[in-house]
């Protein structure tokens, strides 16, 4: 058997960005707020919070991480701000069929 040398493995951006869905997946509340936008249709931070009983400001924080790993695309009207997944990104639609 053919030892392998220590030799970093490396990830590429689609393997990084996969890492960091997944441990943006991982937790809970942002599952539910996953969940919540598999119904394709646009939701509003305020929707999203009755529906999951946290605050707005809470709703807030975790979409900007949706936001860091470009799962997500943001609207504002007015006040304010509805969310939708990037279903047309290749990436995010893999990530829906895993889910």
């Amino acid at each position: 058997m053919k030892l392998l040398k220590n030799r970093p493995v490396k990830l590429n951006n689609r393997e990084e960005r996969l890492v960091s869905a997944m441990q943006l997946l991982g937790d809970q509340t942002r599952f539910k707020i996953f969940k919540l936008l598999l119904s394709g249709r646009e939701m509003c931070v305020t929707e999203i919070a009755d529906a999951i009983g946290i605050s707005v400001p809470a709703v807030s924080q975790h979409f900007r991480i949706f936001e860091l790993v470009g799962l997500v695309e943001k609207q504002r009207y007015g006040q304010k701000i509805c969310y939708l997944l990037k279903t047309e990104d290749q990436f995010v639609k893999e990530l829906i069929r895993i889910v």
